[in-house]
């Protein structure tokens, strides 16, 4: 069995190529942000989490990879599926708490939404690979059946 065949049969899908970009970004921001290197790429809100939500995307992501490459179709389209709700109900949730400016605890209200964007943009990727994967749950045959 080749490797091209191998890889086609793990990341031949939308929702695992979601799911292992996915798990990949989660690992590296856990990392970066852990050892204190996310912080010096910009000033975004986004690349300054408290030091649990870089713990919190470390773990996942893991847990994410070990999904991809260990779990089976249903497990892994229900991850996706969670990370389409979460994704859109953080990003949502917080550029609605924004707007009615009860973030921040008293604290000048920031203008910077790189945060709820990025949450609603991965929901929304997720949802994409969702769909995109229902359509793509036959399997095609690598040869037309021949007509006799």
């Amino acid at each position: 069995m080749s490797f091209c065949f191998q890889r086609d049969r793990i990341f031949g899908h939308y929702v695992v190529r979601f799911l292992a970009c996915g798990g990949t970004v989660l690992v590296v921001l856990g990392v970066t942000g852990a050892f204190g290197w996310l912080g010096s790429l910009s000033r975004a809100e986004l690349f300054h989490p408290p030091n649990w939500v870089n713990w919190l995307h470390l773990g996942f992501g893991g847990f994410v990879w070990a999904v991809v490459l260990l779990g089976g179709k249903r497990l892994q389209r229900g991850l996706a599926l969670f990370g389409a709700l979460a994704g859109v109900t953080l990003g949502l949730a917080d550029l609605v708490l924004r707007g009615y400016g009860t973030l921040g605890e008293g604290k000048a209200q920031s203008a910077d939404l790189s945060d709820p964007l990025t949450h609603l943009t991965v929901g929304l990727l997720a949802i994409g690979a969702l769909l995109n994967n229902r359509r793509d749950c036959y399997e095609k045959p690598e040869h037309p059946p021949a007509h006799s």
